[in-house]
């Protein structure tokens, strides 16, 4: 009797030196936050569901930021584990295979096709209310599109991820696997000069045919 319990006392401590082991393996302490093994980028996608407003990441120019929200599917939830292998091998978010920090920000999981931008009063002659502005408007945004693309290189990480150029310029790889809490931020170009109140719809069309729209007021000097 006596051996059965030291043996099962052995097996226990085995298990969690083991566990210890793994846990050791998996995360590493590294700058503020820790780093954590992972087979895939990106860490959660949001099926799109509604428009809310977002922090401005330019406070001092004026503009509209708003989030994507919705259903959210995580990497590492057993419930949600099909849906997103499926959509970590749509984008081609496959074999990461290592070390990545913890707190990442997840993506937006249909690609948007377009974005209109509408405002309630004129901008100026060649813009009256009611029309499509996407040629004045600035988008700033971020996604993951080229890191993925570029087979993880580091450089892309850092600079291709972010564009800041007008909506009529972005391509639909520009508008691929989006960040999703830092949001998509909208500014009038500053070589047009724009005054009063302005009630901005902004319209978002996703692959697929949904669609979801907002209006915000933006007021100017």
């Amino acid at each position: 009797m006596k051996n059965i319990f030291r043996q099962i006392v052995k097996y226990v401590s085995l298990i969690s030196i083991l566990e210890f082991a793994v846990s050791c393996e998996k995360v590493e302490e590294g700058g503020d936050s820790p780093n954590v093994y992972v087979e895939s980028y990106i860490p959660f996608y949001v099926e799109p569901d509604s428009l809310v407003l977002n922090g401005m990441w330019y406070d001092s120019v004026p503009g509209v930021g708003i989030r994507v929200e919705g259903k959210t599917i995580y990497q590492n939830h057993n419930s949600d584990k099909i849906q997103y292998e499926a959509l970590a091998k749509k984008y081609g978010d496959v074999g990461f295979n290592r070390k990545a920090a913890i707190g990442r920000d997840g993506a937006i999981s249909v690609a948007i096709d377009s974005i209109s931008v509408i405002s309630d009063v004129d901008v100026d002659a060649s813009h009256p209310k009611g029309t499509e502005l996407s040629d004045i408007v600035k988008l700033y945004s971020k996604n993951y599109y080229y890191y993925i693309k570029s087979g993880y290189k580091e450089e892309f990480a850092k600079n291709d991820v972010e564009h800041y150029k007008l909506i009529s310029e972005y391509t639909k790889d520009d508008l691929t696997v989006l960040f999703c809490k830092r949001g998509l931020e909208f500014h009038f170009d500053s070589t047009i000069a724009v005054s009063g109140t302005h009630n901005l719809t902004i319209t978002i069309y996703f692959e697929g045919g949904k669609k979801l729209s907002t209006t915000q007021t933006v007021k100017f000097d």
